[in-house]
């Protein structure tokens, strides 16, 4: 076994169709609202989120 093995199943590695859906839970800080209040504070607008099974997006730009 190497260092760096590890038995944790890798979503982008997984069959299409069976990594397990993710729950969203109010208080990961990685939903929606989170990121677009505080991008929004910062004077950024969030144009793209995803939070698929297999991947994770938040692109931002500057608002103005």
């Amino acid at each position: 076994m190497s260092c760096c093995s590890s038995t944790r199943r890798d979503a982008r590695s997984a069959p299409p169709g069976t990594a397990a859906p993710r729950t969203p839970d109010p208080d990961d800080l990685l939903t929606e609202g989170y990121p677009r209040s505080a991008l929004g504070y910062a004077g950024w607008h969030l144009a793209e989120y995803e939070d698929a099974a297999g991947h994770f997006l938040a692109r931002a730009v500057p608002r103005g």
